[in-house]
């Protein structure tokens, strides 16, 4: 089955040799990086050797200018409009490619170039690759397993909604700033390699600036190289049903990028907790890991 996702067309995967119904649960090793990236190795063209990041903001699978210059296998046939944080740029586009990772392959697949990915890595895909599948990232284990059932051992975990938006999941979480509480909605996105960043609206509307200490301004760097601006702040405490961290560094979106209105969860975050998301991504159960009171 074809999937048409940001413009891209996708096939749906199969285990090689066949799918099945009653398959086992699919374990495939990853490294976390030193910038909180989960980094799975991947074989593009049955050639290619590539370190691609697991990305739960993005639909698609890109590589970046640099891999690409080093692959046997890769043909571009033309570019593509694609949007990031700082705005639309043109990328170079190939279809008809297939990528293995562990046991399972995908075909006709359409590829983007872009500027960059997470450190060490030469790309990144979404998990999109992965529908219709119990998806869990056990942080500790370093392993991301794909089941075809809810593990009951979630059931002992916190259970949080997601909430959908188009290929985006999102969940509502509460942060304290001095004396003030305010709830708000976070993207997922485990290629932002920090904790938390702050949609600049919200954080205006709830009165919070006046709350928040700041720490300094920084500029991060998009997938294709646009500035995105942040200031950066800490927040009394984090919370997600009944998982809180307290004293959590965070950004807030900045500049121009002051029209997000989107607020962030990143890596720094998420890594410390084991994360497992349903088939039909409706709810995500979480569970603090060994990582949860690691120092910031």
């Amino acid at each position: 089955m074809r999937r048409h996702l940001a413009g891209l067309a996708v096939t749906t995967a199969c285990c090689l040799g066949g799918c099945a119904t009653n398959e086992p649960t699919l374990t495939i090793p990853f490294t976390l990086t030193a910038a909180g990236n989960v980094s799975i190795r991947a074989v593009l063209n049955g050639r290619d050797q590539l370190d691609l990041m697991f990305h739960t903001a993005v639909d698609s699978v890109s590589l970046t200018e640099a891999a690409i210059a080093k692959l046997m296998t890769f043909t571009s046939d033309g570019s593509i409009v694609v949007n990031s944080w700082g705005g639309s740029n043109q990328a170079r586009h190939s279809s008809g490619n297939s990528l293995r990772i562990g046991a399972l392959e995908w075909h006709d697949l359409e590829l983007t170039e872009s500027e960059h990915s997470g450190p060490g890595t030469d790309g990144k895909f979404g998990p999109n690759l992965f529908a219709g599948r119990v998806l869990e990232l056990d942080f500790d284990a370093g392993e991301l397993r794909l089941h075809t059932r809810l593990p009951p051992y979630a059931t002992s975990w916190q259970r949080i909604e997601l909430l959908q938006d188009h290929s985006s999941m999102r969940v509502e979480g509460e942060l304290s700033v001095g004396a003030l509480r305010a709830r708000t909605g976070f993207l997922l996105h485990t290629g932002y390699a920090g904790n938390a960043l702050l949609d600049e609206q919200f954080v205006h509307d709830h009165g919070l600036d006046s709350e928040l200490v700041a720490a300094g301004d920084t500029e991060l760097r998009d997938s294709y190289g646009n500035p995105v601006r942040t200031r950066r702040v800490r927040l009394r405490g984090l919370q997600f049903g009944s998982i809180a961290f307290a004293d959590v560094p965070a950004a807030i979106f900045d500049g121009k990028l002051g029209a997000q209105r989107t607020s962030v969860l990143g890596a720094g975050m998420l890594t410390r907790m084991n994360l497992i998301f349903d088939a039909e991504r409706r709810y995500l159960y979480a569970r603090p890991n060994r990582r949860a009171a690691a120092p910031w």
